[in-house]
């Protein structure tokens, strides 16, 4: 009986503490002090950004690059709209798809100390596909974006540029980052970045893929993590799927970064039901709130995170991250293998 006791009471701990690992946070309100995030102020942008639905080259599109790029400036960030035809070639078994269209990236920059050195970017997409207002894919983002942005400012001239990147035509085919990252002369500046999307309307912020040689990224998520959702295996498992972001683009290119995004509420992804209303503002508060962690030290560091060789990860409790190289876990495994064997 006592073990019967013993394996209920850890079968509903277990349970409490993964619904509360699952919880978003309360969203902070319009009056939460200037240093912090706040899903409050980011709903203004939401409400804005998601009122109809805006693919690219549309007119309700138009008008969301005009919001955004007046935000930008009231920022007072150095602002630029790329306007550039894009192309994006896709294979899928034996067949070649190519997808192309006329894109306007807003792009603005707030400047550093040192102009010169590699600068950090913050990515988000501002159009949406055709039949949804994409409140959560990805006006969460942008909105989070100019938040984060506004916020940096009130610790005062960051280290280096921080550029916030808010492209066009991710939804028809990453055509805003293929431009950028193909065309712009600001791609090559760029050390390090963040990239915010979603894929569904709620659900905690997961960081769920890096850049390359992610040794020196992992250490700076691990310093900045706040009750972070995140794993290698879920890396490994995104990157072998039919998914993309921006991040792909931008990743393609050798850069480094984290690719964070919520995908909770999925029945409302790309559908009518994505408007700021359904929103869950919590969602926004996770996604803004581990994003300006990360980028404020990016932002104010003296240096960016180094390349360095792959590390194995997971959260643990709280927010501590548990990092090591591959080596270790196959050491573990094979320790546990030979111990099971000794058992039997």
């Amino acid at each position: 009986m006592g073990r019967w006791i013993a394996l209920i009471a850890a079968l509903v701990a277990a349970f409490v503490l993964a619904r509360a690992s699952e919880q978003t946070p309360a969203p902070a309100a319009v009056d939460a002090p200037p240093g912090e995030f706040s899903a409050g102020r980011a709903m203004d942008d939401v409400r804005i950004i998601a009122k109809v639905p805006h693919p690219v080259g549309s007119p309700a599109n138009a008008a969301v690059r005009d919001h955004v790029l007046a935000r930008m400036r009231a920022l007072g960030l150095e602002t630029q709209v790329q306007r550039a035809d894009a192309f994006n070639r896709r294979a899928f078994g034996d067949d070649v798809y190519v997808g192309g269209g006329i894109v306007e990236n807003v792009i603005g920059v707030l400047p550093g100390q040192d102009r010169s050195a590699p600068a950090l970017a913050i990515m988000a997409h501002y159009d949406s596909v055709p039949g949804s207002p994409g409140a959560a894919d990805d006006a969460a983002g942008v909105a989070s974006a100019l938040e984060i942005a506004r916020a940096l400012k009130t610790k005062g001239q960051p280290a280096r540029d921080v550029i916030l990147l808010i492209t066009d035509g991710e939804e028809a085919g990453l055509l805003g980052a293929e431009a950028f990252f193909g065309q712009h002369p600001l791609a090559k500046r760029i050390g390090f970045l963040i990239n915010m999307e979603a894929r569904g309307n709620g659900g905690r912020a997961q960081m769920f893929q890096t850049g390359p040689d992610n040794g020196g990224t992992l250490e700076l998520f691990r310093k900045t993590a706040v009750r972070p959702t995140s794993s290698s295996l879920a890396v490994f498992l995104y990157e072998n799927m039919p998914n993309d972001t921006d991040f792909t683009v931008s990743r393609k290119a050798g850069v480094a970064g984290l690719n964070y995004a919520f995908i909770g509420r999925q029945f409302d992804y790309h559908m009518p039901t994505a408007t700021p209303a359904n929103l869950d503002q919590g969602s926004l508060q996770d996604l803004g709130g581990q994003t300006l962690a990360a980028a404020r030290e990016a932002a104010f560091a003296p240096a960016l995170p180094a390349k360095a060789p792959d590390l194995t990860y997971s959260n643990t409790a709280g927010s501590h991250i548990l990092a090591y190289h591959p080596a270790v876990g196959w050491a573990v495994l094979a320790l546990s293998t030979v111990l099971s064997a000794i058992g039997a």
